[in-house]
């Protein structure tokens, strides 16, 4: 996958967590990011891209 490419996917990533992070917080299980539903196996898919990102370093 080309650089700009997995970037973007990390920084997609990332905003899911966010989001998710945010809804938790305020006791949602499913938020909404950029006009689309965001509920546990997105989530799941996001925390793994991070956890790729990390070993791989692409992100910390």
């Amino acid at each position: 996958m080309p650089m700009r490419q997995r970037n973007r996917e990390v920084d997609h990533a990332q905003r899911v967590i966010e989001a998710a992070e945010e809804g938790a917080r305020i006791g949602l299980g499913v938020v909404s990011l950029n006009g689309k539903m965001v509920d546990a196996p997105i989530i799941d898919h996001a925390q793994r891209v991070l956890e790729r990102a990390a070993a791989s370093g692409v992100r910390r």
